[in-house]
């Protein structure tokens, strides 16, 4: 019995991993120069640096300005051209430029590191379960005398 529970349960990690991973926290806007404007779905309104956005949401920068989106592990994504930019759930820094780093759990090429943990553990745990399935054949219980 404690077999299943453990696959059970090594089963629905994986499953609530994969949505919980898929979340991110919310980037803060840097407004670098001129002005800004967010919409959470709804229309646009004036936006601060320091303003925290949800994965979804837009920003619209005017002509000549410019804002970067600071990711809390560190790795940031400038907004350069004047338009409407959506806020990715991870950070999504230009190949090549300085401006986009990626540090504090998540390489180069922006796979988040603990994301890979818990998902690798989850399948190590797993594993684990079905190597430990006792091997024995099944057998019929006796049948039931009235």
């Amino acid at each position: 019995m404690k077999t299943h529970r453990l696959l059970i349960a090594a089963a629905l990690a994986t499953l609530f991993a994969a949505p919980a991973l898929a979340q991110s926290e919310s980037a803060t806007l840097r407004i670098d120069s001129g002005s800004a404007m967010v919409s959470t779905g709804g229309e646009f309104t004036s936006a601060a640096s320091g303003t925290q956005l949800a994965p979804g949401s837009r920003v619209m920068l005017t002509e000549g300005s410019r804002a970067t989106l600071v990711y809390p592990n560190g790795c940031t994504q400038a907004l350069g051209a004047a338009g409407v930019h959506g806020v990715p759930a991870t950070c999504v820094a230009a190949a090549g430029s300085s401006a986009g780093s990626a540090t504090a759990g998540s390489t180069a090429a922006g796979v988040d590191m603990g994301a890979v943990g818990i998902i690798s553990g989850a399948a190590v745990l797993g594993a684990a379960g079905l190597n430990s399935m006792d091997e024995q054949p099944y057998v019929a219980p006796p049948p039931v005398s009235r």
